[in-house]
């Protein structure tokens, strides 16, 4: 599990790098503009709708398919998934068409300080894009197939192609044409998963008619995968209100917010994706069999090894917030005063880094065990937690408030989500891990001291961003030679992977 983890992290880097692209492409061409946050809210509408289906679907598909191919083989299991795109189709339609019909609602709840000519042209460029969604939405279901066929990479690759239609986009709208950037969003929606079909073709899958629609597969889907949405709808909600309170806090809010969340979404995207991705399905398969001692051993794994990438990462972040933000993103029309705002609130983001990765490892335990109940209600207050904060401390400390408030919710949900799992009735038994987590925690905060000393000593006769390059690569091989030094259990396994293979040459 862990050799595959990490190939993944190495491939998920490349395709996050695009990501990074696509926002260096914006902040480059539209910096904290009005076109920026025209953008960005016209984005956010299929991105959530998007983050809403693979999260839902995906969290109810992987274990009923898996128990479907376990009872009645992969025929049966394919018929039961095309009998389902066709259902999801339709109501991704419907949905498609409402949020054309109330476009001007939705960008008023998404960006309430949005007026005059800036809210017409977000509801005009929204319409546009909402037409994504049912092509989103079906292909949510073949990307959780893929990953059950364990072709991992092609799964998450499909956001190389999206991003990069995205900065040609970008490009050829960068006079501020509203209408080549909302086709621009359109494209790279719908034409992303076309690498998906040849990869279909070889796992095998043909569609299949003959499930029945009233069928028990799929109505354990719907049971499932309806308090799924929701508690998915409950956290994509935290990126809406951060924005929506961010458009009446300052005029270039909303582009603040994205940046800083985009670099936080690069960590967890590399890390807690990748290790979520490999694990999960193993999770629905080992709850399928009944192995709850595998089960703890794989939790604790995926535990720690997000732990040993992810921890760094915070320390790294906080350590150097503003200096990553202005080697990401100064150029054109990203200002000086646009990285001291944007890097004070990544500071605070980074600080729930490591919740996020708790709670997502927790959430698909329970969806393995096809119980959505514990995660809807684990979802509802730390939302509860974080639409209060947010409200209180931006009012207060203004944008930096909301990054706090978030990371406080976040926080919330994951200590929750440790007392919801030990109340289980699975034996899960997480503490054994508690020595090496030690460990990762203090190798990363010397590496931290270790970092700043270097930067120190190469600003003397480097520039700033040389010097960070610098003192990142300072830090990641102090690093590694801190987990060496403390045995750090990932570093032992590893060790124990070489050897077996050099045995077999």
């Amino acid at each position: 599990m862990q050799h595959t983890s990490l190939l993944l992290m190495l491939i998920t880097i490349g395709t996050k790098c695009f990501g990074l692209a696509r926002e260096k492409a914006l902040a480059h061409f539209f910096g904290t503009s009005d076109v920026a946050n025209i953008f960005l809210i016209a984005f956010t509408l299929p991105m959530v709708l998007s983050n809403l289906f693979a999260g839902s679907i995906s969290g109810g598909f992987i274990p009923v398919y898996t128990e479907m191919a376990h009872k009645g083989g992969d025929e049966e299991a394919d018929r039961f998934t095309t009998t389902l795109a066709f259902a999801v189709a339709v109501i991704a339609l419907v949905l498609s068409i409402l949020a054309i019909i109330f476009a001007p609602t939705l960008v008023h709840l998404m960006a309430p300080g949005f007026h005059g000519a800036t809210f017409e042209k977000t509801v005009a460029m929204s319409r546009v894009t909402a037409l994504s969604m049912t092509v989103t939405a079906v292909f949510s279901i073949f990307k959780a197939y893929l990953q059950i066929r364990e072709h991992f990479i092609v799964s998450m690759f499909h956001s190389v192609v999206m991003n990069s239609i995205l900065i040609v986009a970008m490009f050829l709208g960068r006079a501020g044409d509203l209408r080549i950037l909302a086709l621009g969003i359109f494209f790279a929606f719908c034409f992303q998963y076309v690498i998906f079909l040849p990869y279909l073709k070889k796992s095998g899958f043909h569609l299949r008619r003959g499930y029945p629609l009233k069928g028990e597969a799929i109505k354990k889907m719907w049971l499932l995968i309806l308090p799924i949405l929701i508690s998915t709808s409950v956290l994509e909600l935290n990126n809406i209100v951060s924005k929506a309170l961010a458009s009446t806090i300052a005029p270039t809010g909303v582009a603040v917010i994205n940046y800083a969340t985009k670099i936080q979404g690069f960590v967890t995207g590399i890390v807690v994706t990748s290790i979520v991705t490999v694990t999960y399905p193993r999770m629905a398969k080992l709850v399928e069999d009944e192995s709850s001692e595998e089960l703890s051993r794989v939790m604790r794994q995926s535990l720690s090894l997000m732990a040993a990438f992810v921890l760094p990462a915070t320390v790294g972040v906080v350590c150097f917030h503003k200096e990553i933000v202005r080697l990401l993103f100064l150029s054109g029309a990203f200002s000086a005063e646009d990285v001291r705002a944007t890097g004070e609130v990544l500071l605070f983001y980074a600080l729930g880094l490591f919740a996020i990765g708790i709670r997502e490892i927790g959430v698909r335990i329970f969806y393995s065990r096809k119980d959505a109940a514990v995660p809807l209600i684990n979802a509802a207050y730390m939302v509860a937690v974080n639409v209060a904060l947010s409200f209180i401390l931006g009012k207060i400390v203004g944008l930096r408030g909301l990054a706090m408030g978030t990371s406080a919710s976040l926080w919330v949900g994951a200590v929750g989500m440790l007392i919801h799992l030990k109340r289980t009735a699975m034996g899960l038994t997480l503490a054994r891990g508690a020595k090496n987590l030690g460990k990762i925690a203090l190798a990363s905060a010397l590496m931290g001291l270790i970092a700043k000393a270097a930067e120190g000593m190469l600003l003397g006769f480097l520039s700033p961003n040389v010097a960070l390059i610098g003192a990142i690569a300072v830090a990641g091989v102090s690093y590694l030679l801190l987990a060496f030094v403390m045995k750090f259990d990932e570093i032992e396994q590893i060790k124990k992977l070489l050897y077996a293979k050099r045995n077999k040459v």
